[in-house]
């Protein structure tokens, strides 16, 4: 672990406050959640948006509408008609809260010209065509300027690079590499293999043990360079950055020396094992960090943040 106070920053730590919770006071992304955190003056906020039945675009995170609202059934299934008419369910209790759409997030951050930057993550369970992304964007071009568009579907990346190239993007590439959680992952998410580095990666380089793991990480990051657009904000789970770092392999250096900023995802300051990780990945010079816990780890981390 590199000591945080031996490392010189020339610039802050951004933390982004995932699914809009700064006070954990409403429903996580919803309209309620994302106006409690800009009327608190929070500089960068971050909700899931995902395309329904008819090219509109709701603000939930699962597919499931059983998950986290009061309906069911497959929300690319569904219409706006038919999700409008349902409400956000936190921790399996319904709440009062309607599901909001994208429209109602673009006026409500409009309304907020001092925060810097609307994060929309778009979750690609539907195919993302030209279509519906020439529409996506339409809808943001009111405070283009402010909103960052990140995915874990590189082909929606670069397709919107095409189309709106001043809009700000961010990859996450959750679904080329990955640690191998606990709970088992949901049935049609890749990766689907554990390769021979105990990581998840469907990769070729993922078949066998080719080399140390540090030299892996690097091969994989290289080939991963690729699907982005150059510029693109990089998106990646904290713990496997501070994996690779472990390894000898510092990805956040290799894309800073590429042109590209890092994000680390999703710290709770609270967990003392999660707040260490967020102090390693500041002391290598992280640009972002999201967290559920942005007010406390800001005061725990004892460099200077913007959030």
């Amino acid at each position: 672990m590199l000591p945080i106070s031996l490392i010189q920053r020339d610039h802050p730590v951004h933390l982004i406050h995932h699914a809009a919770n700064c006070n954990h006071a409403f429903p996580p992304g919803s309209p309620a959640a994302l106006e409690s955190c800009l009327s608190a003056g929070s500089a960068i906020v971050e909700i899931d948006v995902i395309p329904l039945a008819d090219a509109s675009f709701a603000l939930i995170h699962d597919r499931d509408l059983g998950v986290e609202t009061s309906g069911a059934g497959d929300a690319i299934q569904a219409t706006r008609s038919q999700v409008e008419k349902l409400t956000y369910k936190v921790n399996g209790q319904i709440t009062n809260h309607k599901i909001g759409f994208l429209e109602e997030a673009i006026d409500i951050f409009a309304a907020y010209p001092n925060a810097l930057r609307l994060q929309l993550d778009l979750k690609p369970y539907t195919p993302l065509t030209q279509a519906i992304l020439r529409e996506f964007v339409q809808i943001l071009s009111p405070v283009l300027d402010r909103i960052q568009v990140t995915s874990v579907s590189d082909w929606a990346v670069r397709s919107l690079r095409r189309f709106s190239p001043e809009l700000a993007l961010g990859f996450d590439p959750l679904l080329y590499l990955d640690l191998v959680d606990e709970e088992p992952r949901p049935e049609g998410i890749p990766p689907f293999r554990v390769g021979a580095y105990g990581l998840r990666d469907d990769h070729p380089l993922a078949s066998y043990k080719w080399g140390p793991l540090g030299e892996y990480f690097a091969a994989r990051a290289a080939a991963l360079l690729v699907q982005a657009p150059e510029g693109c904000e990089w998106y990646i789970r904290a713990e496997l950055l501070g994996k690779a770092f472990k390894a000898g392999f510092d990805w956040i250096q290799f894309l800073h020396q590429h042109g590209s900023k890092v994000d680390g995802w999703t710290i709770d300051a609270a967990k003392p094992k999660q707040f260490k990780l967020a102090e390693t990945l500041v002391g290598l010079g992280i640009d972002d960090l999201t967290t559920d816990t942005p007010a406390l780890l800001a005061k725990k981390l004892g460099v200077e943040t913007i959030y």
